[in-house]
């Protein structure tokens, strides 16, 4: 009697996807198959953790991380000299893409952020970009021109980001700050209730999009509910460098659950 195809009787499908399953494994090797990596300020406690959140079903994804000390000035623009070896050892990990894990480019200026990011392909032969860099890729991708700004920090420098997003044709329509000026690891500890106050007073019918500058700012949680709230896309920066960062790789993919941005990558 002649046996159906397979190995025999009935289980002959399951055998041979074992085979091929074992065939997959020996061919490369197993884990990530897409390498990025984040220069982290050293006082940032958020990136770690929110992309480990949002990358939760995607297996085949690895994020390698060094970190580097911020200037005690905010208005210090970060460049080589500021990340010291972070760079180098980030390398070593032969990347597929990298990025800087900092917003102060979008005060200091965003032409300062290009030159940055070349400098960081140069030192490891990865395409590279800024957190600020990656908003406004991503506010592009959204083709939103008129924008609201949550910003954790001195109504100052926010007159700063409203004059470099002009230069990139963005127009800030309003923003929101914090009534007092907080360090980093004040931002990261600040809870839900905390961050949605400062959030909710930015929507409104007359902007395209709200973003959140700050990578210590956990916007993120916050984003899809909000979303739903008011229908309007949050672009969280530390979200937003993880999207560009998969581009760049070329390992893009829709993610749910955490906003419009990464579900329409």
């Amino acid at each position: 009697m002649e046996q159906p195809h397979g190995h025999g009787g009935g289980h002959g499908g399951d055998l041979d996807a074992a085979v091929a399953g074992q065939i997959a494994l020996t061919s490369r090797p197993p884990g990530p198959s897409s390498r990025l990596g984040m220069l982290v300020p050293s006082s940032n406690s958020n990136a770690e953790s929110l992309t480990a959140d949002i990358l939760a079903g995607s297996p085949d994804v690895g994020v390698h991380y060094s970190r580097f000390r911020l200037p005690t000035d905010l208005d210090d623009r970060i460049d080589a000299k500021v990340l010291g070896s972070a760079p180098s050892l980030l390398s070593d990990a032969e990347l597929d893409a990298v990025a800087f894990h900092g917003t102060s480019g979008s005060w200091t200026g965003l032409e300062g952020d290009r030159a940055l990011a070349e400098s960081l392909t140069e030192a490891t032969g990865a395409p590279a970009t800024t957190a600020s860099l990656a908003l406004v890729a991503a506010l592009e991708a959204l083709d939103a021109g008129r924008v609201a700004v949550v910003f954790p920090g001195p109504p100052g420098i926010m007159a700063l980001i409203e004059h470099e997003y002009a230069a990139s044709g963005l127009e800030v329509v309003r923003s929101s700050v914090p009534a007092r000026s907080m360090s980093n690891p004040e931002i990261s500890r600040m809870s839900g209730a905390e961050i949605g106050a400062l959030m909710r007073p930015a929507f409104g019918s007359d902007v395209d999009a709200v973003v959140c500058i700050g990578t210590n700012l956990r916007s993120a949680y916050l984003a899809a509910g909000f979303e739903s709230e008011f229908g309007v896309p949050v672009v969280d920066s530390a979200t937003a460098t993880l999207w560009h960062l998969l581009r760049l790789a070329g390992t893009a993919r829709p993610i749910t659950g955490w906003g419009a941005l990464l579900a329409s990558a």
